[in-house]
């Protein structure tokens, strides 16, 4: 979700994720204030609650990801929304109430052709009168690539002011199934200049065991009493956090307007231009109900596969160019190392912020990572046998004879792996085959053997 679409513009994000799988987002231009309504959220559901001030009109948003998860646990997320948008409009009984998001509910009333109204329909459209919402999506947004399934309205809008906003819906983005959900209030701020330049911070490259390193041995007590005046402390600690973003997060400042996917060639652009071509047409059929629906649906369904081939295509070329570039590059000269560490922030660094133990405290290092995951999953393949004993394995009656393994047989067999073809994970099937095979064993005994 964004507000006041044009994501160049928009440099912040602010996301969140709960289990079991989903994830929310939200881009604000920096002169809008907007504020997480943390205390509205419930860990078990995936979603997110914030109050957009634009200076002339407050909204509480609610984006909404329900999962197929069966009725029971349906009934508990909108049980849970209505007791939230209660909080939240009696906290800011001026604000326009926006619920948003991929619901996975199918009713009647809201879109043709539905033929029937599941639990979640039902839920959704209680939950929307209740609350005084409006639904405003009149299209379907999400398009299957399955002849005969019927397109669907899964992502909603539901507002208490549905004559502020106007929704629109176009075509997917990039490779997403669903169809882009616009909408824009009659009460928007003026668009600001967007002229000049944003930072672009790789959260993913960061360093933060280094970061929290540099903030746990600074000297916070002379930043944070250097001045009586609490807006001068305010802002030195401001200059501190920024200091350690600039040195810990890899960043780049990226003039507005300028292309964010290099990788995005002509080819791309064409077959994005066939895709949103073939979806109007389809979209006009549906309107009509014309007799030619089926046959606009598969254009509009191969149309979106060719884009999405033309993306990896594309992705592929631009990493096999840095490839060769690379290998031209004479080893360890400036260019190399430049392009290399390129290369390096963008793949290859680690991940995985510090994670939290039950204790409360963080597991930092990898070793400490590998620990915590290594606990967490014996801990969750445990199972409650009671008094029941382990069976007791006959005896197999086989002997291993002596096993010689020479460096260069094994150094020989490792090279010639392909783990792009291999039946198994990084080749380890056809690695048993080979190395079985050179000690005298089949792989029928290796296999046996795994097995006892």
């Amino acid at each position: 979700m964004s507000v006041r679409c044009g994501v160049p513009q928009l440099p912040g994000i602010l996301t969140g994720a709960s289990l079991p799988a989903a994830c929310r987002g939200l881009y604000v231009r920096n002169d809008i204030c907007c504020q997480r309504l943390r205390h509205l959220e419930d860990p078990s559901f995936s979603t997110l609650w914030l109050l957009v001030d634009t200076a002339m009109d407050k909204i509480v948003y609610a984006c909404v990801y329900r999962s197929h998860s069966g009725d029971q646990e349906t009934t508990r997320l909108f049980d849970h929304l209505s007791e939230a948008a209660d909080t939240a409009l009696h906290r800011h009984p001026d604000a326009q109430l926006v619920a948003l998001g991929d619901f996975n509910a199918c009713h009647q009333d809201w879109l043709f052709p539905y033929q029937r109204t599941d639990h979640a329909g039902r839920q959704a459209r209680n939950f929307a009168v209740s609350m005084g919402l409006s639904q405003s999506v009149r299209q379907a947004t999400r398009v299957p690539d399955v002849d005969g399934h019927t397109a669907n309205c899964l992502d909603l809008l539901l507002t208490t002011d549905p004559d502020r906003c106007i929704v629109t819906v176009s075509s997917p983005l990039g490779t997403s199934d669903h169809c882009l959900v616009k909408s824009v209030t009659s009460f928007s701020p003026p668009v600001c200049d967007s002229r000049g330049e944003r930072r672009m911070w790789r959260y993913k490259s960061a360093d933060w065991d280094e970061m929290r390193h540099f903030f746990a041995s600074y000297p916070w007590q002379q930043v944070c009493f250097s001045s009586e005046n609490p807006s001068s402390c305010a802002e030195a600690i401001s200059d501190v956090v920024r200091h350690a973003m600039e040195y810990y997060i890899p960043h780049s400042d990226v003039p507005v307007g300028s292309s964010a996917r290099p990788w995005f060639n002509a080819d791309c652009a064409e077959a994005e231009k066939r895709k949103h071509s073939a979806f109007l047409s389809w979209v006009d059929a549906r309107d009509r109900k014309a007799p030619d629906l089926s046959s606009k649906k598969r254009a509009f369904n191969h149309a979106a596969k060719s884009y999405k081939k033309t993306l990896r295509k594309a992705r592929f070329d631009r990493i096999s160019h840095i490839g060769q570039k690379l290998s031209a590059q004479p080893s360890g000269s400036r260019a190399f190392w430049s392009l290399a560490k390129s290369v390096e922030a963008n793949f290859c660094r680690p991940t995985m912020p510090p994670l939290v133990r039950p204790d409360g405290t963080l597991a930092h290092t990898a070793r400490e990572k590998a620990g915590l995951f290594a606990s967490l999953f014996a801990h969750n393949s445990r199972l409650d046998t009671g008094s029941a004993t382990p069976p007791i394995l006959p005896h197999c009656g086989t002997s291993m004879p002596e096993v010689r393994i020479r460096n260069k047989e094994v150094l020989r067999a490792l090279c010639r792996l392909d783990v792009n073809k291999a039946s198994g994970p990084d080749g380890a099937a056809f690695l048993i085959k080979e190395l079985s095979r050179r000690t005298e064993f089949s792989y029928k005994s290796i296999s046996t053997l795994r097995q006892l």
